[in-house]
This record gives structure tokens, sequence and C-alpha cells, in this order.
């Protein structure tokens, strides 16, 4: 069999045939001949002269030649495969072991400051000026090397921008020789160099040691009160640059962690300067807000990719982030604001999402950033409304209303397909079990309800159709039953409160189970049929409890006659709908039973199978339905005339 690099010289002898002919090159010597190989053990004549045969004609995809003969390999090592394989596995060794000479060299330099500072060989300005030049002879030993290994010479200057930021934050903290203007500007001097290091070296271990050491700066350099304008001015500044460098580099990490620095440390740098300036303090959220927002949505045009998990879920803790900050200034000094600029936000959000979805033309899917600007904007918009604008009495009615608007929509089958409304869909569920649960309670929180009885009817019919729906739907709904027994829990609390709760409630909640279970066996629904037994105990021990004992004894035997009938007549019906179950799944259950009822008739297979396709019942399995299948069924589920009555 031929070597890999024969079978190469082959076709690069035949490319330059093809050229020669067609006149795109020129006579050249022939290529080298391939070096010779080691003879493999105990070759065979057939396979020797195979070795040295030119190469059949035959296309890529057709199949090698037998090898039953000795097969010519390379050498152990010799392939390119190999040789890969033995450079990859050190590198992250070397990445290591680079790291730790660099912090080597920066314990080595701080150790070094603080013996001569403990002995007292230096002034601090000498010691400054030992430190800045270590720095620098770091980042220009790593420029030079980058000659020779541009990788791996990118740790230098990482380290060396590490010391000149203590040298910088050290003049002004420790020994008080800069004031806070010289060190920012200092700072900001080693940030730009920082910026300029991440590209020429590609890494984005300097964007994340830029973005620490410039944002920090106001924090370490404990601004002023009377000059939280200055850290506005030089946040802002800042933010503006690590956007353009985003854009221009290909990084969101650029922008992503300057985004988290610049929420967080304005926030700290705020509450240490006192809460005079709050106001400044909401402006500048609302810038950053806009910058970051704004530079998310133009990457994404720019560059023509959409956030992944990891970035998507960055974004949405930073405007998470943003959010809870923001609201907490407010409600604390202007509470009557709190909403209408949370609703700003959502806006100004989901502009420039509608902004770069018509940017791209629907050519680029947005990604996960559909889903983030939807769960922010379903959540901003859940807590301003809901709990801020809306009156406590009409909570529950607005709540009723956007499921049944919910519902309305999720029930067109692009909307169910749609990832980005689901943030809506989960909003939306928490909103109506909170509605929910203040209709029940009958305390403080459930007594200013508007129509608090006509809110729980309501309720019960909305969870009575969502367990309709999702019981019928294809697949297996866990939340079928939590939806049927919770609207049993809002029918009972509706007839207390409507009915009251003498004898005649008793009777409502008695005939109502008895309606559950003939509903329930019409249907075939066992479920429905298990869920009525829930609303016979309550009546039972409700007549025992508290009918009994509050009644004369004409009312006792009445509301005991009552009582016995309903149970006789409801224990009837159960056993009747536990005779007509005889498959777990619904749909196919009904089908056995309208089988049945055919079998009854005295109807043939043939019969039943052209009845079945009459009445479009699908068939589950392959194919139409036809006597055989019929058949089958009968006999797996035992339906014959004799056994079925």
């Amino acid at each position: 069999m031929l070597d890999i690099n024969e079978r190469l010289n082959n076709i690069e002898t035949r490319l330059h045939e093809i050229e020669l002919k067609l006149g795109m090159a020129k006579e050249a010597a022939p290529p080298p001949l391939p070096l010779p190989l080691p003879p493999p053990p105990a070759p065979r004549p057939a396979a020797a002269a195979a070795a040295v045969a030119p190469p059949p004609t035959r296309t890529a995809g057709a199949a090698a030649p037998s090898s039953k003969g000795g097969r010519a390999s390379a050498p152990p090592g010799a392939g390119p495969r190999e040789s890969r394989s033995k450079s990859e596995e050190p590198v992250s060794a070397t990445q290591l072991m680079a790291w730790a000479a660099g912090f080597a060299l920066l314990l080595a330099a701080v150790y070094f400051l603080k013996l001569v500072y403990d002995v007292g060989w230096l002034t601090p300005e000498r010691q400054l000026i030992l430190a800045a030049l270590a720095g620098l002879a770091l980042i220009a030993a790593g420029l030079m090397v980058a000659r020779v290994d541009r990788e791996y010479a990118a740790y230098l200057p990482a380290v060396g921008l590490i010391v000149l930021y203590l040298t910088a934050y050290a003049a002004h903290l420790f020994y008080h020789l800069w004031a806070s203007q010289p060190a920012i500007a200092a700072v900001s001097a080693i940030t730009i160099a920082g910026i300029w290091l991440g590209r020429r070296f590609d890494r984005s271990a300097y964007a994340i040691l830029a973005a620490a050491g410039v944002y920090l700066s106001p924090i370490l350099m404990q601004a002023a009160p009377n000059r939280l304008l200055d850290v506005v001015i030089f946040y802002t500044a800042w933010s503006l640059l690590f956007s353009f460098c985003a854009l221009s580099e290909g990084r969101r990490i650029t922008y992503m962690l300057p985004m988290l620095f610049a929420l967080i440390g304005f926030d700290l740098v705020w509450r240490t300067a006192g809460d005079a300036s709050w106001l400044l303090a909401v402006i500048y959220q609302l810038i950053q807000l806009a910058v970051f927002a704004s530079t998310a949505a133009a990457f994404s045009i720019v560059h023509k990719r959409p956030l992944n998990d990891i970035e998507g879920a960055a974004h949405g803790l930073a405007m998470l982030l943003f959010y809870g900050l923001e609201y907490l200034v407010l409600r604390q000094h202007a509470p009557q604001w709190a909403p209408v600029v949370a609703l700003l936000s959502a806006v100004l959000v989901l502009a420039l999402y509608l902004v770069a979805r018509m940017a791209l033309h629907g050519t680029e899917r947005i990604g996960v950033g559909a889903v983030i600007v939807s769960g922010y904007c379903s959540i901003v918009v859940a807590h301003a409304v809901f709990f801020e604008l809306l009156p406590h009495a009409w909570f529950v009615w607005a709540a009723l209303a956007m499921a049944v608007v919910v519902a309305v929509l999720f029930s067109r089958p692009e909307v169910r397909d749609s990832a980005a409304l689901w943030p809506v869909l989960i909003v939306t569920a928490l909103l109506f079990c909170v509605s929910y649960l203040t209709l029940l309670a009958r305390g403080e929180h459930g007594s200013d309800v508007a129509f608090p009885a006509l809110a729980l009817a309501l309720y019960a019919l909305m969870l009575y159709g969502g367990y309709y729906l999702l019981s019928r739907a294809s697949g297996d709904s866990r939340a079928a039953p939590i939806m049927l027994y919770a609207a049993h829990f809002a029918f009972m609390e509706w007839g207390l409160r409507w009915v009251g709760s003498g004898l005649p409630l008793s009777m409502v909640w008695a005939v109502f189970a008895v309606l559950i279970l003939i509903l329930a066996i019409r249907s075939e629904d066992k479920l429905l049929g298990q869920s009525a037994l829930l609303i016979f105990c309550a009546a039972g021990l409700k007549v025992l409890l508290h009918d009994l004992a509050a009644s004369s004894s004409l009312v006792r035997v009445m509301t005991l006659i009552v009582l016995a009938v309903s149970l006789y007549v409801g224990g009837w019906l159960y056993q009747s709908l536990v005779r007509r179950i005889i498959h777990p799944d619904p749909a196919v259950n009904r089908q056995i039973n309208a089988i049945r009822g055919m079998v009854e008739k005295r109807m043939t297979a043939q019969q039943i199978a052209l009845e079945l396709v009459a009445r479009r019942y699908p068939y589950f399995g392959e194919g139409p339905w036809n006597s055989e299948k019929v058949e089958k069924i009968m006999r797996d589920y035992g339906l014959d005339a004799s056994t079925s009555r």
C-alpha cells in the first residue's frame, strides 16, 4: 500500500501537469522522490511490486486494495499527527510555568521593596522609581521575546502591568506622594498601555487587568463626595473606550467585564461618598445601561455573531444588577419615579434589540439575546406595573386578564415554538399563582380584593379550562393535575363565600362532585374522577364536623340522607368509571371503548375498521385501520361479545 507521502507527491505531479497543459505554470523540475521507507516484516513479492507500481486511476471514494500481504507503514513518530500530539500536551504546562515565573518576579519585587523599606536603604521615591522601572522592564522584555514567540511572551507584560498599577496605588495610598488627580492620570496611562498590549498580543487577560485597574481606582483613591461628578465622567469615558475597543477587536469580554465593574464600582463609590447625590447616581446608571446595551446590539450587527449561553447569562446578570441598583436608589429617594424609570429602561432595551433585529434583515438570529431581552422586559413590567402602579384591589383581575391573553397566544404553534416568549409565560404563571394565593387568603391581604367571589369563580373556570387543554395535549403534562386540584380548591372557596358555611354548601359540594364523576365517565378521564373524591371527602367532613353540631334533629336526618345518597351515587359512578378505564392513555382508552361498543352491537372486525376510519379515529401504529389490527386489539383486551357486557 502506498505511503501518504507518495500519494501527496503523485497528486502534486498531476496538478503540475494539468497547469502546464492549461498554460498556468512554467516547466519546473519534477518533485523530489519520497524518502525510502523501511521494509515491512516478511514482505511478499506481490506486495513489493505494488509498493513501487504507479497508483491506479480510480476515484477517492473507491475501496482500498486487500491488505493480506505486508503493509508498508511509516515508522512510529514519523507522521505529522504524532508530532502535533507531542506539541499539544506541554502547552498548558508552559502557560502555568510562564504565569508562575511572572508572579515569582512580582513577589520578588514586593519582598525587595519591603526589604529596602525595613532597612532604610532607599527613600519612598526611589522605591517607586525602581518598581516602575521593573514593570516597564517586564513589558519591554515581553515585546522583545515576542519577536521569537509572541504567544509565550504575552505573560511578561501582563505581570508588568500589575506592577505598574501597584506602583500608582502605592504612590497615592501609602506614601501620599501623589494627589488623586495625578494618580488617576497615571492609572489611565497604564490602562491605555494595557489596551494596546491586549491588541498587540491578542489576549483577553489584558482587558481584564485594564478594566479591574481603572474601575477600582476611584474606590481605592477614596473619591470625595464633592468630586462625584468627576467619577461619573471618568467611568463613562472608560466605558465608551472599552466599548470601542470591543467593537474593533471583536471580543465581547472587552466590554462585558467593564460593564459589571462600572455598575458595582460606582455604587460602592457613591454609597461611601454619601446619599446627597442620589440623582446623579440614577442618571449615571441610566447612561451605563444605554452605553453597554448599545454596544451589545452594535456588536451583534457589526460582527454578525449572536450571544452564546455564557455571554447571555453575563448580560442578563448585568441587566438585573442595574435594575436592582436603580430601583433601590429610586425607592428610597423618589418612589413615585421608580416604576416610570423601570419601564423606560425596558423600552430602551427592547428598542435596541428591535434595531439590531432590523439591521440584520432577518438573515442572522440574535440567539439567546432575544430570551434575555424578553426576560428583562417581562420582569420589569411585572414588577413595575403589578406591584407598583396597579392598586392592590385590582391585582388579581389584571393577573387573570394577562393569563387569558398569554393562553390565547400560546395556543398558536408558532408562538409555542418561540423560546423568546417563554419568559413571558413563566412570569405570567408566577403572577397567576401569587394572585390565586391572594384570593384564597382571608386575612389582610385577601380582604381588599375587588369582587373576590366572582374572581374565585373565574379563576376556577380558568384552571378547569387549562386542565382540559393540557389533559388532551400530546405528551404527559405534570401541570394538569396541579391545575385540576387548584380549580377544585378555588371552587370550594367560592362556594364558601357565595353560599355560606351551612347545609346548602355541603349539598352544593356533593352535587358538584356527582357532576364531576358524570363528566369523567363521559370523557373517560380517570384523574378527573379521582379528583371528585376530594370534594366528596370535604363535603362529608363538613357535614359531620360542622353541619350536624349546629342543626336540629330533623335537619340532621335530612343532612345525613343527602350525604348518604350522594356518597352511594358517587361510589357507583366511580365504579363505572374504573371499569371503563382499560388503558392509561385517555386517547387510546377512548378507542378501545369505542371498539368494545361496536363489538357489543355484533359488528365484524371489517365493519369496525371501516367505522373507525369513518369516525376519523387515528391509528397510533403504522398504516391505516384494517380488520387484522382490530382483531389484534380485540384479542389483547378481550373485547368479545360474551365478556364485554
